[in-house]
């Protein structure tokens, strides 16, 4: 009876196990859903809940080099994408440069921009900001001050400067569509280390990684919540595609530690990304962006025609991502769902950033029509060259991880 019992459970559980180990790269994911009843210390309603969905767009570094900001309209940077960025629920960006306006516009190695550029990706539909990475105090402590101070002063959300320097983490508690949603942004690279109190900055080593995942564990506890996110500017080399295995593992340990999405940056180009199924209940509902590279920044001012696959050329590329995600509404007693929630589509959208003929840098959506277009143009060289580009980075895509 015993082996009769093994046999059966051995049948039922193989397509689930071989189902978690596939790895693919796709452009859309087909959603995955769940109905299943699972055993809660709560009383289960009579009829079925009610579902809610909450859609994310995620983008790269917004960059501030010269020949971005001495642009004379900053709208146009975002003109292409905006759409996209303002019917969504939340978008998120990196922004890699002080905002300070009482000084001038500086570009690399000490960036500075004014308020009409952060205003620009602003008013452009981005809606929460990481302000912790290796340019965050590259005007002082004054820098630092004036730019908590702007985005504070803005209907966004911000997270990775400390208004009191001996706080642990800062970190924002976002209420949106129903959702409630913990977001917190770290670094664990510095140019310098002045004024390091004011920035959340995580040290690369195993005592501050366990110390990190340790303040994790107790902020999802103490903030009761629907998903958490996490930003991370990484203590990685710059424009190398590889992923390590140690950064793989750290990442999953921090989901493991209670966070949904992780999303990382700083290399300057995009990577992978992984999309985790729960191998108990067969839904997925966690997610790795390992780096999705510059949404705009200066560092292709002379793309390669004759090589498109030159390293460089990887910089004026990178990906908006779209997360889908349902969960269960929760009952009149609760705020948040008992049942986790789940992502029921990823979709990638590739950008690159685009030098017009009038010398303006704009992101473009990286696709056939943008393509069309330079034809159209009569800038065949470009059209041929961005056409290798397009085919390039869809060598970059998802991968299905079950844990």
């Amino acid at each position: 009876m015993n082996k009769l019992f093994s046999l059966f459970a051995i049948i039922i559980l193989l397509p689930i196990y071989y189902s978690c180990t596939t790895i693919s790269k796709t452009e859309h994911l087909i959603p995955e859903t769940t109905n299943g009843e699972n055993s809660v210390d709560i009383k289960v309603p009579q009829t079925v809940p009610d579902q809610q969905e909450l859609l994310l767009t995620f983008a790269g570094d917004i960059m501030a080099h010269t020949v971005n900001f001495t642009m004379n309209n900053y709208s146009l940077i975002y003109e292409d994408i905006s759409n996209i960025l303002l019917s969504d629920s939340l978008s998120f960006a990196n922004m890699e440069t002080p905002v300070h306006n009482g000084r001038p516009y500086e570009t690399y190695p000490t960036f500075n921009v004014q308020q009409p550029y952060a205003l620009a990706a602003i008013n452009a539909g981005f809606d929460v900001f990481s302000l912790a990475n290796n340019h965050t105090n590259d005007q002082d402590a004054e820098g630092i001050d004036m730019t908590a101070q702007f985005f504070a002063e803005q209907p966004v959300y911000a997270a990775g400067i400390k208004q009191n320097p001996d706080s642990t983490l800062s970190y924002q508690l976002i209420d949106k569509d129903g959702w409630k949603i913990l977001f917190v942004a770290v670094t664990e690279i510095l140019n310098s280390f002045h004024d390091i109190e004011r920035i959340d900055y995580i040290p690369p080593t195993q005592t501050g990684r366990d110390a990190f995942r340790s303040q994790l564990e107790l902020l999802r506890k103490e903030n009761p919540c629907d998903l958490f996110i996490v930003s991370i500017h990484t203590n990685e080399a710059e424009y190398i595609p590889d992923i390590q295995p140690q950064r793989r593992e750290f990442y999953y340990s921090l989901l493991d530690s209670g966070v949904d999405i992780i999303w990382a940056n700083h290399p300057h180009i995009a990577k992978e990304w992984e999309v985790i199924t729960d191998h108990q209940t067969g839904t997925k509902n966690k997610l790795i962006m390992y780096a999705l590279g510059n949404t705009i920044s200066g560092q292709r001012t002379n793309p390669n025609l004759q090589n498109p696959g030159a390293n460089r050329d990887y910089t004026g590329d990178g990906y908006l991502i779209q997360v889908r995600f349902i969960k269960q509404t929760a009952m009149p007693e609760f705020s948040i769902s008992s049942i986790p929630p789940t992502i029921t589509e990823v979709k990638p959208m590739l950008i690159t950033t685009y030098i017009t003929p009038e010398q303006n840098y704009v992101i473009k959506l990286l696709n056939e029509q943008f393509i069309h277009t330079l034809r159209t143009e009569q800038r065949s060289e470009y059209a041929d060259y961005f056409t290798q580009r397009m085919q390039l980075m869809h060598q970059i895509g998802e991968k299905n991880i079950c844990r």
